[in-house]
Formats: structure tokens, C-alpha cells, sequence
């Protein structure tokens, strides 16, 4: 299950336009109430919020899939995929911002489940209703 260059980058996009306003939102809550030590500047807060997605969307579409599937059934081998994919980059979006010294682990991992579930849920919506990405 190997996906075009075009594909890639329109999903790259989407994801980009939704999760890095909850990011940023996070970052920005966590300089007023002085949580962990994240960027202070908009600018930096935004680029924060790129690097994680980009560090993460590149293996969700291109090594992931390369994972062989444990069913047979294409919805369920689907399926599976996408819980590989959604957890990896929870998991690596949490770790990467608490490395920066954003958040503490748990924070982290709550921002990036809340990011990831946005980002996720609106791509399946809009690629059920409008075809895209």
C-alpha cells in the first residue's frame, strides 16, 4: 500500500492545517500558566508544531504500510493500519514536544492524542464526504 508523492502531500497538508492550531493552543496555555519550558514566541510555537507532524507523517504513509497486516479482510487489515499509524504518531508527537521541554510527558501525550484525533477524524470525514485527501 504504497501512496503517491501528490497523495502524501495533500494528506500533509490537511494535517498540518489542523493540528497545528491545537498545538499552538497547547504551547500557548502552557507559557501563561508556566508549564514545562515551551517556545515563547508564536513563530517558534507554530514551527514546534510543524516539526512534530512532519517528524511523524512521512513513516505513517510510507513505513507503516509496509508493516504486513495481521488480517486477511482489507477493512480489517485497514483498520489495524490505521491503529499502528494513529498510535505511532501519538506516541512520537507526545515524545518529541516533552524532548523540546514543552510539556511533561502527560501533558504531552494529551495534547498529541487531542491533535491526532482531530486531524484524524476530520481526514476520514472529509475523505468520506469530499473525496479528499
Amino acid at each position: 500500500m504504497a501512496y503517491p508523492a501528490k497523495a502524501w502531500l495533500a494528506a500533509f497538508v490537511f494535517t498540518q492545517v489542523f493540528e497545528i492550531p491545537v498545538y499552538v493552543l497547547a504551547l500557548r496555555h502552557a507559557v501563561r500558566t508556566e508549564h514545562g519550558e515551551p517556545p515563547r514566541t508564536l513563530s517558534r510555537q507554530a514551527l514546534a508544531a510543524f516539526g512534530a507532524s512532519a517528524i511523524t507523517h512521512p513513516a505513517v504513509w510510507y513505513l507503516i504500510p509496509l508493516i504486513p497486516a495481521s488480517f486477511a479482510d482489507p477493512l480489517d487489515a485497514w483498520r489495524e493500519y490505521v491503529v499502528r499509524a494513529e498510535v505511532f504518531a501519538v506516541v512520537v508527537e507526545a515524545v518529541y514536544f516533552h524532548w523540546i521541554g514543552a510539556f511533561s510527558l502527560r501533558r504531552a501525550f494529551a495534547w498529541s492524542l487531542l491533535a491526532n484525533a482531530v486531524s484524524a477524524g476530520l481526514g476520514q470525514l472529509s475523505r468520506a464526504y469530499l473525496h479528499f485527501p
